[in-house]
């Protein structure tokens, strides 16, 4: 686990709690926003993934706060080191949870669409697909919270089977839109969500390499092994 050291100032202690917490909200945002869009896909509920794509709105208010923060911080506090990591690898975090926002946006515009068209048991695929990655969202959301290097590492090695899963997926559609034209509209669909999962998975392995840069410094994290 990274061990963040208490400062001489306690101001600058309750700042960075504050900053913490401001992530902290962002990731909780998102989780719910994430639950939400796989109900929309299962229930092709256009009202929700309408609802959903305006929650996208207050994702990007709430990195637009944080990034506010830490600009304060370090024109307030000047910091040198681990400090001044964590407040880098802080910003690269807000990043990487506004994108995942800008995904599960994306997925729910192509979820209004799909709900005009007769395909149950390919979404159920997507709905696999999507309940893994939330899974590893939630995972790299605990390795931060916690700190925690070791459950980041396990994040790097679990974006794996998120790969597996979507290539899987990915080739199954295109098997299905070649053998039938009334799947192409809808698997066209259906390809770009399956993906946007599986891009969310690499923004959770982002935030959990961010930990990794916290803790040391290097900037020269070893790849992760990718499938495509």
């Amino acid at each position: 686990m990274i061990e963040i050291h208490d400062h001489i100032s306690s101001a600058f202690n309750n700042e960075l709690s504050d900053l913490n917490d401001s992530l902290l909200e962002m990731g909780s945002e998102l989780e719910k926003m994430f639950n939400k869009t796989l109900q929309a896909l299962s229930d092709k509920d256009e009202s929700l993934a309408k609802s959903i794509i305006n929650d996208d709105r207050n994702i990007d208010n709430l990195e637009t706060s944080v990034i506010s923060q830490i600009q304060m911080l370090i024109a307030k506090r000047q910091p040198v080191g681990v400090d001044l990591r964590i407040l880098v690898g802080c910003t690269r975090v807000a990043g990487y949870l506004e994108r995942t926002g800008d995904l599960l946006s994306s997925v729910c515009r192509r979820g209004i669409i799909l709900t005009e068209h007769s395909i149950q048991d390919e979404i159920k695929d997507l709905l696999f697909l999507g309940e893994k990655t939330l899974n590893l969202f939630k995972e790299s959301l605990d390795a931060f919270i916690n700190k925690d290097f070791k459950k980041a590492t396990d994040v790097r090695i679990n974006d794996l089977e998120i790969d597996k899963i979507h290539l899987k997926t990915f080739t199954n559609l295109l098997e299905k839109m070649t053998s039938s034209s009334k799947l192409v509209v809808p698997g066209t669909h259906m390809l770009f969500i399956s993906k946007n999962f599986e891009r969310i998975g690499d923004h959770a392995t982002n935030i959990a390499e961010s930990i990794a840069y916290m803790a040391s410094g290097d900037i020269k994290i070893p790849p992760r092994k990718k499938l495509n």
